[in-house]
């Protein structure tokens, strides 16, 4: 389901000019960075420098549609010789893409068959929610805060974004014939659909297992510094940093999005009769639920059966092997057109039904994946790093200043990159200067690594983002706004981890 946010007169004009100042900052930063000498930048990133920005300007500016600007940012690097297409276009078809692409018909098959219709209305009539739209934002934003820690925050948000809808859908059936309600409500979808997207990304950060970074910087911890991280050890500071990031994310919600009104009177009453109306829960809906399950059970597996079984059985191990998450996601959304929804009865999802999703994010994604590659492959982010850190000088040698270096430089970084490839480069940089200053790497990789997850600025920063968008319930501008804000509370949170838990831990 999608819904275009209604815009004002000056609305209108503002987007207008703000696209009129993209068509022309877009290609002056191309032309401007290209001639502009950058000594210690081969060829490669001295362009990829160039079109990068170009891109950024236009995703920002909405100049063009945002997945037409993701392809035209790797279509540019080849142009500019930064790389050959095949390895410039490769990862549109990243397994992340078809797990994307899975999540999205899984989340269809759902909602086709009623389930997440019926999921929203049974949260609704919750006892500690009582009518009220903000409480439910609050409580979707921690489930999907709980389940992130243990299933990929994209997966979470393919799962939650349905109710999220729903929840938006029966609010306004509510407030059927009020424009200006509906409006707000409209306005309070799009801030729902924000908190699920920003609850999955902070939750993934609390465990060994929630999100790649995480994975990667243990691994490298050990490999290079002997220093070993179970999960009671990394829990013991990340999932405090989780937890406030959790209560700050909610509260900022709450305060950008407030509804047209705190109770939505006669709520309570339209949600019964409308839960009675959907009768028993039909054996279309118990299929869908039950292939979704399967789904979520082959995105556990391979962290159960390592946790369980350790690393090297064989069972882990070819888990690991076989059982991607891109390939879990589009096996179990296949099963969808294949199952019957109930005895004589159609498949439970349709083509016809797969080609209402958004393709666009998913183009979207995949130039965002593209541009992000070539940004460690050409060496532009290890320049970037070295640069910033060389810039603040002799701050870098304390370990506080490097602290604060670092953890600024990932949460600028991610906006524009994967965060699995800018901690896979960075982290060796910080462990390097750290090492160098004699100062202990511990604090600064770990909290580094959590600040790769906080991402909330572009819809292209993580796929929770551009799936949240991808709902057409949220502006550019609002999710730069609340994104901003929000990584000023991660950076400061996370410096004061450094100097408050780290220690008690190391």
């Amino acid at each position: 389901m999608t819904v275009h946010e209604a815009m004002t007169d000056a609305e209108a004009a503002f987007e207008r000019r703000r696209r009129a100042v993209g068509r022309v900052l877009a290609p002056a930063l191309l032309v401007g960075l290209w001639l502009l000498p950058m000594p210690g930048l081969s060829a490669q990133a001295h362009a990829l420098a160039a079109v990068a920005a170009a891109t950024v300007a236009l995703w920002i500016t909405e100049a063009l549609p945002l997945a037409v600007a993701a392809l035209l940012g790797p279509a540019l690097a080849v142009l500019t010789e930064v790389a050959p297409a095949k390895q410039v276009f490769a990862p549109l078809a990243d397994p992340l893409i078809f797990l994307f692409l899975g999540g999205f018909l899984l989340a269809e098959g759902l909602a086709r068959q009623g389930v997440d219709r019926r999921i929203a209305l049974w949260l609704i009539a919750r006892p500690i929610v009582a009518g009220s739209p903000s409480r439910a934002m609050v409580a979707l934003g921690g489930i999907a805060w709980a389940f992130s820690m243990w299933i990929s925050n994209t997966a979470t948000t393919a799962m939650l974004l349905p109710v999220a809808l729903g929840l938006h859908a029966t609010m306004r059936e509510v407030v059927a014939g009020d424009t200006a309600a509906q409006r707000g409500l409209d306005h309070f979808g799009g801030g729902m659909c924000l908190l699920l997207a920003y609850a999955a990304s902070i939750g993934g950060t609390a465990t060994p297992i929630g999100t790649g970074p995480n994975v990667i910087a243990i691994g490298m911890l050990e490999d290079r510094l002997g220093e070993h991280f179970g999960f009671a050890r990394w829990m013991a500071f990340a999932l405090p940093v989780s937890t406030v990031m959790m209560i700050a994310a909610s509260l900022l919600a709450v305060r950008r999005f407030r509804p047209p009104v705190a109770r939505l009177p006669g709520l309570a009453d339209e949600v019964a009769r409308q839960l009675a109306a959907l009768g028993p829960v039909s054996s279309g809906e118990r299929r869908a639920v039950a292939v979704f399950v399967l789904a979520v059970c082959g995105w556990l597996a391979p962290s159960l059966l390592q946790l369980s079984l350790g690393e090297q059985h064989r069972w882990t191990q070819w888990a690991g092997d076989v059982l991607d998450e891109g390939v879990v996601a589009i096996v179990c959304a296949s099963a969808l057109f294949v199952l019957p929804r109930g005895r004589g009865g159609g498949p439970l999802l349709q083509w016809e039904d797969a080609q209402r999703l958004d393709w666009g994010t998913l183009l979207l994604l995949g130039g965002g994946l593209s541009l992000g590659k070539l940004t460690f492959e050409t060496g532009l982010a290890e320049a970037i790093g070295r640069g910033v850190l060389a810039a603040v000088g002799p701050l870098a040698q304390q370990p506080l200043g490097l602290l604060v270096c670092a953890v600024a430089l990932m949460l600028v970084l991610t906006e524009v990159t994967s965060n699995t490839a800018v901690t896979s480069m960075m982290l060796p940089v910080f462990l390097g200067v750290a090492q160098a200053a004699g100062i202990a790497p511990t604090a600064v990789a770990a909290l580094a690594t959590i600040a790769a997850s906080f991402a909330f600025m572009l819809p292209v920063s993580t796929p929770p983002n551009a799936m949240a968008y991808g709902t057409r319930l949220i502006r550019i501008e609002s999710m730069i706004g609340m994104g901003v804000r929000l990584d000023l509370v991660g950076f400061a949170v996370l410096v004061a981890a450094g100097m408050l838990l780290l220690p008690l831990v190391s």
